[in-house]
C-alpha cells in the first residue's frame, strides 16, 4: 500500500506539472529566457496575425528559445507605425519596440506588414523602426511577405522595397520566407498566409538559423580587445 500511494503521489504531481505548463504555453507573450533570472531576452519578435501563430502553437516557441531567449509581442491586426485595424491592436510594431526597450538585447524580429500601406508609408515605417533599433543598440531582421493570393501584389512591392531598403540601412537584414516558404506543404491555413502548427515551426527554424549569423558577430563584437 505504502508503494500504491506513492505512484499515486507522483502521479497527482505530474498531473499538476503538465497544467501548469499548459497554462504558461498559452500566454499571448512569453519570455522565452529558460533562466531563473532577470537577464534580458536576446530577441524580441513582433508581428501581426501572421506572427500570432506563435502566441497559440508551443512548439514554436520552443523552438527559438531552445537557441536564444526571446520574447514575443505579437497581435492580429498590428500594423507598423500606426494603431492597428481594431480597438484591440492599438499598439503598433514601432510602440511595442519602444515598450520593450532595456528588456532584449540583440535583435528585434519584424514580421508585420500585411495590414499597412505600400508605398512611401512602407519606406517611412521601415525607417522609423530602424531609427529606434539603431537608438536600442539592437539589428533589425526583417521577415519578407509571401506573395500569394489577395496580398500578392503588395507583398510584391514591399518585398521589392525591402530588398533596396537593406542595401542602405545598416542595421537591416531581410529573411525571405516568401521564398522558404513556397513550396511548404501542409504550413497554411486555406488562405495559404496564416500558418498552422508545421508552419510555425519552420518559420521558427528558419529565423534560428537567420539570427546565429547575427548574434554569433554581435558577440564576437562584445569580446574583441581593441588593439594597443
Amino acid at each position: 500500500m505504502n508503494t500504491l500511494a506513492r505512484v499515486r503521489g507522483i502521479l497527482r504531481f505530474l498531473v499538476v506539472l503538465v497544467v501548469a505548463c499548459t497554462a504558461i504555453g498559452g500566454q499571448p507573450t512569453a519570455v522565452a529566457a529558460a533562466s531563473t533570472d532577470d537577464s534580458p531576452a536576446r530577441v524580441l519578435v513582433l508581428g501581426d496575425s501572421v506572427f500570432h501563430s506563435f502566441h497559440h502553437i508551443a512548439s514554436a516557441r520552443r523552438l527559438m528559445n531552445a537557441r536564444q531567449p526571446t520574447l514575443f509581442a505579437t497581435q492580429t491586426c498590428q500594423r507598423l507605425v500606426s494603431p492597428g485595424c481594431r480597438p484591440s491592436a492599438q499598439l503598433s510594431t514601432l510602440d511595442h519596440l519602444q515598450r520593450f526597450a532595456g528588456k532584449f538585447t540583440d535583435v528585434v524580429v519584424i514580421g508585420t506588414g500585411y495590414n499597412d500601406r505600400i508605398g512611401p508609408d512602407f519606406k517611412a515605417a521601415v525607417t522609423a523602426i530602424t531609427d529606434e533599433a539603431r537608438n536600442q543598440g539592437v539589428d533589425v531582421l526583417w521577415v519578407n511577405y509571401r506573395e500569394v493570393r489577395h496580398v500578392r501584389g503588395k507583398a510584391r512591392v514591399m518585398n521589392e522595397q525591402l530588398v533596396r531598403l537593406d542595401s542602405v540601412i545598416d542595421n537591416l537584414g531581410v529573411v525571405d520566407w516568401n521564398a522558404h516558404s513556397a513550396d511548404g506543404k501542409g504550413w497554411f491555413r486555406p488562405d495559404r498566409l496564416h500558418l498552422i502548427g508545421l508552419g510555425a515551426d519552420n518559420l521558427a527554424v528558419l529565423l534560428n538559423e537567420s539570427l546565429a549569423p547575427l548574434l554569433a558577430a554581435r558577440d564576437a563584437a562584445r569580446t574583441t580587445v581593441p588593439a594597443g
